[in-house]
């Protein structure tokens, strides 16, 4: 009895340990990436999109918090898939947007996504999940796959050689694996994905955007 009721407790005390952790990782997150940077992304992402982009896949939507910010500025009409493969995050994704049939969130890995199953799409967002995506070249083939004809892939990602992207992980545990302009570029070309158009996105009181270089890609084949 006393043996089951010590594991009981172990189990009750590791499964609330667990659960401040996980809440921490995703605050961090929100604090650090979401609010500052994400977002600035996403509100760009909103103007950009147009009314003829009715199906949009979101890839790696994190914890939601920068789409459910500027959910209202898109097409009224547009439907939005929204993956990660994080639990914990899509978590309080779910929570989010349950009130928002527009969007509709799976915790899918986007290397096992297939036309046949999961139909095309008019516009793919990496959401700043494509510099930490394993085999990069086979991503960007899965989403070409993916696309309807004449449809956009964007990328909302962060590109700097500076050494702030270190410091962040080591504040935060968040690895952001920084690359260069140049090294991204040229991997779009390889891929035969054409810019069409690039801003980098920075605001005076935005201190992230200083120090680092945030951009939004717009490509098609």
């Amino acid at each position: 009895m006393i043996y089951s009721f010590a594991r009981q407790s172990f189990q009750a005390i590791f499964q609330t340990v667990k659960e401040v952790l996980d809440f921490s990782n995703t605050t961090l997150y929100d604090t650090f990436i979401s609010h500052p940077i994400t977002s600035l992304t996403y509100e760009k992402l909103s103007e950009r999109i147009t009314g003829k982009q009715k199906r949009i896949l979101d890839v790696g939507v994190g914890t939601g918090v920068p789409l459910h910010k500027t959910i209202n500025q898109f097409p009224p009409d547009c439907e939005i898939t929204a993956i990660d493969i994080d639990h914990t995050y899509l978590s309080k994704a779910v929570q989010l947007f349950k009130d928002k049939p527009q969007v509709k969130i799976l915790e899918l890995d986007f290397y096992q996504m297939k036309p046949e199953i999961h139909g095309k799409f008019d516009a793919i967002v990496f959401s700043s999940s494509f510099p930490i995506l394993h085999q990069q070249q086979e991503a960007l083939q899965i989403a070409k796959s993916l696309l309807n004809p004449e449809g956009i892939i964007y990328f909302m990602l962060t590109l700097s050689d500076s050494h702030f992207g270190e410091s962040l992980k080591y504040i935060t545990s968040i690895d952001l694996h920084l690359e260069s302009e140049r090294a991204f570029e040229e991997l779009l070309k390889q891929s035969s994905l054409h810019i069409i158009h690039k801003q980098r996105l920075q605001k005076v009181a935005n201190i992230p955007t200083l120090l680092l270089k945030v951009y939004i890609y717009e490509t098609k084949l």
